[in-house]
């Protein structure tokens, strides 16, 4: 079957070699770097500097709180793609809707609403944490509540698919022999799903570990109790001790490369429970009692943790009127920052597409080895800091980088500049379009492409009339989320921007300088920008999703 393949389609030079490049360039190369850089403390200084009583407290400090956040979504997550699948009722699709506004919003403008949001002025601090004695804002449960926002969609996404995939004969069966509603689900139910849940945690886990845009602002950063491993490294930056501060992304990177590989053994695992795609006939059993209180949770969860930072924001812009908000948008700095993050957002996007095409052709049609490292080295963005994002291309292009010579003598300028702010976005980026487009190739098979070329058509028009039709949908699905999420990267742009106004401020990083200088209206302002394109984007999101479940050769995750 490997012959035919490699025999019968065509491409395989011109993708993998798209694709290797590319991956090369954008991850392999720059996480090289560092790698490097941290052998200049030698093996005593690296220990030194990790073992240091600030850093393994900022370790520390981000271990339990992702632990914790993780542990909350893997509930919460669970009980909402439950609801969500399992029971009908109004504003079911908004639910579902909102799931992916973690992606869409911009980190810096979370973490900041999130702030007012539980202060004891804020709209959920004066009436129920005050009245409670509970302090959250500079706390460690404000770093849990940010990671818990950050990372809602992991688990929710991961699980859904396989509750709408499982087919209910087993349920009902269960329930007909006497069995409660809780005994089908534990003894059902959760063994199927359990390898989903685990991936859903583990990713959440991940991601909430190099969480840096939302949490600064609502933890308060104060050493050896609310700082964060993202913002050590951050500082070592700051005071130029760069040795230290590879040091420590070294070592986080290591900790993103174990859970990656964890994530994949669970998801080889999961594949091993893959049976038939089942016509799904909804189970509405287990009580009413139970299903309303699911659903009240489900609401409770949402507004708390999705809807009120939302209206937070846009309540904080227009709160004096239309004309401050429009002066405060109009700023030259803002309109410049703006038009920077749109550029920056453009070319990651149009990269980033070019390149998942090619890797999901490459993946999806050929067997070669290092596959497995190909498609673990596509997924290790999802996992690495976007601080250590940006830092790796410190360490390759910045004064101390082994590339900074080449371009000196050639007059060309990375880092601190627009170029830097494109390829950290295009790090952050770089799985969303791939990730999208490989499982509805790996579902569809290879038959009509190998049909098409023994029918004598070549790799470009294979590509253009028989594939693309099948993966339109979610080729533009994946776009849309990376058009989303490089729109609001904020750490790994804050790494290698140098925070020039006017010339390499994003409009994220715009946000987070009106905010730390107590401009609350201006801030706000321009964060209202942001949450509208993040609104706009999710109902971009929810009408190709609703397009495709009517296109019966789209298969859904």
């Amino acid at each position: 079957m490997r012959k035919t393949r490699r025999k019968t389609l065509p491409g395989f030079g011109i993708t993998m070699g798209v694709t290797l490049a590319y991956a090369s360039l954008i991850v392999l190369i720059p996480m090289a770097s560092l790698a490097m850089m941290s052998t200049d403390l030698g093996l005593a200084g690296f220990w030194r500097t990790v073992s240091d009583a600030r850093t393994l407290a900022s370790l520390k400090v981000s271990f339990l709180c992702s632990l914790a956040g993780a542990l909350i979504n893997a509930v919460a997550g669970l009980t909402l793609a439950w609801v969500i699948v399992r029971y009908r009722f109004p504003m079911r699709r908004f639910i579902d809707g909102l799931i992916e506004l973690p992606f869409a919003l911009p980190t810096a403008v979370a973490g900041i609403s999130l702030t007012v949001l539980t202060t004891d002025k804020g709209w959920v601090g004066r009436p129920l944490f005050e009245l409670l004695g509970v302090k959250v804002a500079y706390t460690e449960l404000g770093i849990i509540a940010a990671i818990t926002f950050i990372t809602i969609p992991f688990v929710v996404r991961t699980v859904q698919p396989v509750l709408e995939q499982l087919s209910p004969d087993y349920e009902e069966a269960g329930l007909m022999l006497g069995a409660g509603p809780a005994a089908v689900f534990f003894r059902i139910v959760f063994p199927e799903i359990l390898p989903a849940l685990l991936t859903g945690f583990s990713l959440a886990f991940a991601r909430g570990l190099g969480e840096y845009g939302s949490v600064i602002f609502i933890a308060g950063n104060i050493p050896f109790r609310t700082e964060i491993a993202p913002l050590v490294i951050m500082s070592k930056l700051e005071q130029f001790n760069y040795d230290e501060a590879t040091a420590v992304a070294l070592l986080m990177l290591v900790c993103s490369f174990v859970i990656m590989f964890v994530v994949n053994r669970i998801q080889v695992r999961a594949a091993s429970f893959a049976g038939e795609k089942w016509a799904v006939d909804r189970w509405r059993r287990g009580g009413r009692t139970l299903k309303v209180l699911l659903i009240a949770f489900s609401f409770c969860f949402i507004t708390l943790f999705l809807v009120l930072p939302l209206c937070q924001v846009l309540w904080k812009a227009f709160e004096f009127g239309f004309r401050p908000f429009w002066e405060s948008v109009s700023d030259p700095y803002a309109v410049k920052a703006l038009k920077l993050s749109v550029l920056t957002t453009v070319l990651a996007v149009v990269c980033n597409t070019l390149f998942g095409l090619c890797a999901a052709w490459a993946v999806t049609r050929f067997s070669f080895p290092g596959k497995g490292f190909l498609i673990t080295l596509i997924d290790i963005p999802f996992a690495v800091s976007p601080v250590i994002a940006g830092l790796v291309f410190i360490m390759t292009f910045g004064r101390l980088g082994w590339a900074y010579p080449f371009l000196t003598e050639h007059n060309i300028k990375i880092v601190f500049a627009v170029p830097g702010l494109v390829l950290a976005t295009i790090f952050v980026t770089f799985p969303f379009v791939a990730r999208e487009i490989i499982p509805v190739l790996t579902a569809r098979g290879t038959d009509e492409e190998e049909a098409a070329v023994l029918m004598g058509a070549g790799f470009f028009q294979t590509f253009r009339r028989v594939t693309l039709p099948h993966i339109r949908w979610a080729l533009l699905y994946g776009v849309i989320l990376c058009t989303a999420r490089a729109m609001g990267e904020f750490g790994a742009v804050s790494v290698v921007s140098g925070h020039l106004r006017g010339r390499t401020n994003t409009l994220p990083l715009h946000i987070e300088i009106l905010f730390r200088e107590y401009h609350t209206l201006q801030s706000f302002s321009a964060a209202a920008i942001l949450v509208a394109t993040a609104v706009l984007i999710l109902i971009a999101r929810n009408i190709v999703e609703g397009i495709s479940r009517k296109d019966a050769d789209y298969y859904v995750r």
